[in-house]
This record gives C-alpha cells, sequence and structure tokens, in this order.
C-alpha cells in the first residue's frame, strides 16, 4: 500500500514530526510512505505549476494521505495553511476525494486539538475518507509506551485502508455553514 505524507514542518526532514514517520516507516517496511515537503518548499510550490502538479500526482497515486505537521500557536503552521488555500483556489479538491487520510501531528500538547479539528475539517471538505489522528510529545519516541501506541495507531490506519473501513463526516461542509448563516440571517 502506498502512503504520501503531507509534511507541514517548515525544517523538512529532519522535523521531529518526520522523525514519528520515519519511526512508521521502519516498523511497516511492507507500505510504500512518499514524504512531501510542502512547508519547507511552499514558496516553489505557490510559483511553479509543475511542482504542484507532481504533488497532485503523488496523493493521486496513493492508497492514503497522512497530514503530518508540528503545531505552532494552537494551529499547524501558515506554509502549511498556503497550500490547503491553494488546494481549493485551483480547484484540485477532486484528487483528494474518496482517498483515506490521517492526521499526525507534534507538539508539547498545547491545543493540539484545535490543529486535528482544523485538518479533519479540510480534509472533510476535500471529501476525504478521515481514519484517525495522533497527537505527540516532542519526545514521546523515547519511551515505549508511547512508541507503541504510535505503532498501534499506524496499523489501525492501514487497517482501515486495506479493508476500506466506512468513515463519517464530522463537519458541515463550508459551503453548509455559509448558507446556514445567510438562512437565520434573513430570519432575525
Amino acid at each position: 500500500m502506498k502512503i504520501t505524507v503531507l509534511n507541514g514542518s517548515p525544517k523538512g526532514m529532519t522535523s521531529v514530526t518526520m522523525q514519528y514517520v520515519h519511526y512508521i516507516q521502519k516498523e511497516f517496511p511492507q507500505h510504500e510512505i512518499k514524504i512531501l515537503n510542502i512547508s519547507q518548499r511552499i514558496k516553489k510550490i505557490e510559483s511553479d505549476e509543475r511542482t504542484f502538479q507532481e504533488i497532485l500526482d503523488e496523493v493521486q497515486s496513493s492508497d492514503g494521505v497522512l497530514w503530518a505537521s508540528p503545531v505552532y500557536y494552537f494551529l499547524v503552521p501558515s506554509n502549511y495553511k498556503r497550500f490547503i488555500e491553494l488546494i481549493f483556489e485551483r480547484n484540485v479538491e477532486s484528487v483528494f476525494a474518496d482517498r483515506y487520510t490521517a492526521c499526525l501531528t507534534t507538539s508539547i500538547h498545547f491545543f493540539d486539538h484545535t490543529a486535528h479539528n482544523y485538518i479533519h475539517a479540510i480534509c472533510d471538505d476535500l471529501k476525504m475518507k478521515f481514519a484517525g489522528s495522533f497527537s505527540a510529545d516532542m519526545g514521546d519516541l523515547h519511551q515505549a509506551e508511547e512508541r507503541e501506541r504510535l505503532g498501534l495507531f499506524a496499523g489501525n490506519i492501514f487497517e482501515i485502508i486495506e479493508n476500506k473501513i466506512p468513515t463519517s463526516k464530522r463537519y458541515m461542509p463550508k459551503d453548509g455553514v455559509l448558507r446556514l448563516i445567510m438562512i437565520s440571517s434573513k430570519t432575525d
């Protein structure tokens, strides 16, 4: 199975977040895990259509997508958010539709849930099949219990994808929210 990792860390492959992804690669060598540095290369992704298309091609050829990012000030880095904006601006949401997805973040466990909710809502807007999220502390790889927890998370995601287990949407589409706002303002 092929998993495309959209790396949200501006530090690229040397980031703490990517060490968790490398651990998953080591524990599950039977799966192909392709890491794409999004935040680190955002200027090139914005300006070079070919680079952006290469990312889309990787996503389209994968069985699942892992959104992996550090949490900065309650949310994912701005470069990562810019990439998400580009998906909608360039009307390429269909590339992500019906693809299984999950979220992995690293932080000091301060407002991780906000970043997870944001990524989950984006995935729902992209019509992806959200299979779960994992919040890691910066030093969790040093603890056997936390490595085991990470392995269980990854194994569960692989099982969901492999067995095509149905997922459910959690968030209303952004268009639906706007319609509700318009309807409620007309009734006031």
